[in-house]
């Protein structure tokens, strides 16, 4: 484990955010592979595009959101990662290719039964894309408008850098910068958002 790798999870456990999982989901050809994943509450599934084509990573069902989660075009290479807080069943597809079922689910706990479909997206969640990134970044919460509608940013170390308001209570824009305005440096950054995080890796 790098550095980095060990700061960031000693940042997290600081916070008190639990250490959890990151199952893999790639998306080859058509589909997604795995197409069922079973993942514990806290655990996070990273998508990959690992194919040709343009996929999405979007929650709901046959081409109909439900609102829970999108990733947004991804060209090859990018990737895609979310955080399921409590149990539950999540169904997802790619906006582009689901006709040709290009469909997924996310089993979240033993039998995913615990609670009904999709509540787990009652809970505080947050995304970015794209991550890694460059000039700026896009970051979710969800459901829009719980938590504190703010998103605050620390470095690998565990200094905080940024804190972000959301107007809509649904998202905000990071370009890199400080609460002063300063360009930040390349690196891991870690966004807190409720009792949920998300680390984004700033490159320059």
């Amino acid at each position: 484990m790098s550095r980095i790798s060990i700061a960031v999870a000693a940042l997290l456990t600081a916070l008190g955010f639990s250490l959890a999982r990151q199952v893999p989901v790639s998306m080859v050809d058509f589909a997604f592979s795995p197409d069922t994943v079973r993942v514990n509450p806290g655990d996070s599934v990273i998508w990959t595009n690992n194919g040709t084509f343009v996929h999405t990573s979007t929650s709901g069902v046959n081409g109909v959101p439900d609102g829970l989660w999108n990733s947004g075009d991804m060209p090859h290479g990018v990737t895609y990662v979310r955080a399921f807080p409590a149990n539950g069943t999540f169904n997802y597809y790619c906006t582009h290719h689901y006709l040709s079922g290009m469909k997924g689910v996310v089993v979240v706990g033993a039998s995913g039964v615990n609670e009904a479909p999709g509540t787990a997206g009652n809970t505080p969640s947050i995304a970015g894309f794209p991550n890694p990134f460059i000039s700026a970044t896009t970051l979710r919460m969800a459901p829009a408008g719980a938590g504190s509608g703010s998103i605050s940013i620390f470095s690998a170390f565990g200094k905080l850098v940024r804190t972000l308001e959301a107007t809509d209570g649904s998202f905000v824009v990071w370009d890199g910068t400080d609460d002063h305005g300063h360009q930040t440096g390349p690196g891991v950054y870690v966004c807190g958002y409720g009792s949920s995080s998300l680390a984004v890796t700033l490159l320059r």
